[in-house]
């Protein structure tokens, strides 16, 4: 028998998760008003205000009253009940599903975007390589428009809702551990976030600017491999800062 389908307000909430983990909206961000998001969604405010109430209830967002208050995402380290140590084990159990599931998926669209995605397209992977990247959080806002950009210029475009539905799963918890850690422990010896980030995807961006779809794929792949190993070394890392304490 089928599944009984999600409320309105279910709908919403899941679209702000998404959106919260893909890092449009960075902790200690304030989000849009009732109004402003019951416009953009097409909903009722009463839909709009159920959905905030269930990622309150999640600890993924917070409330204060007041002219400066609002709706803001919650920081990593009080987002949430969930002792780290339990964050950990859950991330460590899935997170070679998750990097398989979008070795299957993300490789495939950037040889498809090197062989068929328009010049426009082409050209905003190289100009997303130059945005200013000055923190961790603005590291894991332009990787995620990186990685959506390429799954864009792929042209297909379930392709590309697999590619935003398998990050927004994957970073749910695990950029609540990199905002933990902070820069120098999960990427010790590493250069700042900017350099990092041209360094990890300009292979990619090159290889799909000169319509090479094998290297294309190629070099995707390389650099999944490459965040496996860098979410593994975190945890690592996370958990023996946890039983030095």
């Amino acid at each position: 028998m089928a599944g009984r389908r999600p409320t309105s307000h279910q709908v919403v909430a899941e679209i702000m998760r998404h959106r919260i983990a893909l890092g449009d909206f960075p902790p200690g961000s304030r989000l849009p008003t009732e109004r402003e998001l019951a416009e953009v969604l097409g909903v009722g405010r009463n839909t709009v205000r159920g959905a905030l109430r269930q990622l309150i209830e999640e600890g993924l967002v917070s409330t204060t009253l007041g002219r400066s208050g609002g709706t803001r995402v919650r920081d990593a380290a009080d987002a949430g009940h969930t002792p780290r140590s339990e964050i950990l084990a859950n991330f460590r159990a899935t997170i070679r599903d998750s990097i398989e599931y979008r070795q299957a998926i993300e490789p495939f669209a950037a040889r498809l975007a090197a062989e068929r995605a328009p010049h426009d397209a082409r050209q905003r992977l190289l100009r997303l390589l130059d945005e200013p990247a000055a923190d961790l959080s603005g590291y894991h806002r332009l990787d995620s428009e990186f990685h959506l950009a390429v799954a864009a210029a792929s042209g297909n475009p379930v392709l590309e809702q697999a590619v935003e539905r398998a990050r927004a799963d994957m970073f749910v918890g695990g950029n609540a551990l990199w905002l933990q850690a902070g820069w120098s422990l999960g990427h010790a010896g590493s250069p700042a976030p900017e350099p990092r980030l041209r360094d990890e995807h300009l292979p990619i961006a090159l290889a799909i600017l000169g319509g090479d779809g094998p290297a294309a794929e190629s070099r995707m792949r390389e650099h999944l491999n490459d965040s496996l190993r860098q979410f593994r070394f975190l945890i690592d890392q996370l958990e023996k800062l946890d039983t030095s304490r």
